[in-house]
């Protein structure tokens, strides 16, 4: 028994965030937000998979983007704003980019990209490539729309609406304020892991939906729900 015990534990997944000191306030944040975000992307009564990965991959751009804020301080340099004809700002910027996309093996397990990719690759089945992705996110914010990814199905409701729907669940989730709350001290995942975080709900979520979902699919609108969200103004969603 003690035997399988051990190796059921070296069998056991470990994330990035293993070897922190706040480590099981990210585990409770990474359960915390698995767990309930589905309830947020259901319509009619039923679950919508399109809309349940648009939102954790909001989620996920959106949290790389908070943490890149925290790490310098404000915007880092390399940024610029564009502000569409009705005023609303959107961020573009390699360090932006940068928080999304992995530039070596070591960086593969902490960023959005990779993870929401490799439910595909699990699977045996080629993502898109990642640069139309951001065309089509430029594009959107270009004309001033609603941002919808190109898939053929859709998330129920446009990125900025969806964000605001599931951003106050996550931070719930982050600072420990659903199962964290039987911690004393330190309940709050660490900013700089909580886009690592939502990127490994969004790899594990998508892997669990591809009976629904195809695969690419799924990649697709959630990492371009997590280019668009990486962009927005924080005044439109940390109210």
């Amino acid at each position: 028994m003690g035997g399988n015990a051990e190796g059921a534990a070296e069998r056991r997944p470990r994330h990035p965030w293993s070897d922190d000191a706040r480590s099981a306030a990210c585990n409770f944040a990474f359960g915390d937000l698995f767990n309930n975000l589905p309830q947020l992307a259901v319509f009619d009564g039923h679950l919508h998979v399109p809309t349940l990965a648009a939102a954790v991959g909001a989620i996920a751009g959106y949290s790389a983007q908070c943490a890149l804020r925290s790490e310098h301080g404000g915007w880092p340099a390399g940024m610029h704003v564009a502000t569409t004809k009705s005023g609303a700002q959107f961020f573009f910027g390699d360090p932006l980019n940068n928080a999304l996309i992995a530039h070596s093996a070591a960086e593969e397990p902490l960023r959005a990209w990779s993870m929401i990719a490799g439910a595909a690759v699990a699977v045996g089945v080629q993502p898109p490539p990642p640069e139309p992705m951001f065309a089509h996110v430029s594009a959107a914010i270009g004309e001033d729309r609603g941002f919808y990814p190109t898939t053929a199905v859709a998330p129920r409701l446009p990125g900025l609406e969806l964000l605001k729907r599931v951003w106050p669940l996550a931070c719930d989730c982050f600072e420990g304020r659903l199962s964290g709350k039987v911690m004393r001290d330190e309940a709050a995942a660490p900013q700089i892991w909580r886009p690592v975080i939502a990127a490994h709900v969004a790899h594990h979520g998508l892997r669990r939906t591809q009976a629904s979902l195809d695969p690419a699919t799924g990649v697709a609108i959630a990492f371009e729900s997590a280019i668009y969200a990486s962009k927005i103004d924080p005044k439109l969603v940390d109210t």
